[in-house]
């Protein structure tokens, strides 16, 4: 199975138990680890994560500590941003019509043949993400029960 790229939109969503996509992301990451599926993210994923997620709930701490948990999570292989990388973002982003941070994800899951994952609607319309409920249609015969009620550190994480 390729990698799969999740943005920032999912993490942050499955991290913030208020925010009304996050039993979808929950949902979805709930798969992904119990099936041990390879992640890949580049560099600057937990920068934004953390970031996101700091400025949504107005605390700094939980946004670092989401970010210390991506990096040392053993299903994700974190790639180094490289001139490549920035060279391929500036054509996929001019080409798809995309802000900056969007298409360093787009360009990035193209570079390792991974699947986009987002809740980003410009990354879903102009380059092929799936939501985290497209890709669990696709990929699975069954979406896992309902985990809204479990702590607010996505699964994948742990």
């Amino acid at each position: 199975m390729t990698a799969l790229v999740i943005d920032a939109s999912v993490w942050v969503s499955a991290a913030d138990a208020t925010d009304h996509l996050s039993g979808p992301s929950r949902d979805f990451l709930a798969v992904v680890t119990a099936q041990a599926l390879p992640l890949a993210l580049p560099d600057f994923a937990a920068l934004e994560v953390a970031c996101a997620l700091a400025r949504r709930l107005r605390d700094g701490e939980r946004g670092r500590a989401l970010a210390d948990q991506m990096a040392r999570s053993p299903m994700l292989t974190i790639h180094s941003s490289n001139p490549s990388l920035l060279r391929q973002a500036i054509e996929t982003g001019t080409r798809d019509l995309l802000r900056a941070g969007d298409s360093l994800y787009a360009a990035f899951a193209e570079q390792v043949g991974g699947t986009l994952v987002s809740w980003d609607r410009e990354l879903i319309e102009r380059s092929g993400a799936v939501t985290p409920p497209e890709w669990l249609d696709r990929n699975t015969r069954e979406a896992p029960e309902d985990s809204r009620e479990t702590e607010n550190t996505p699964d994948a994480l742990r």
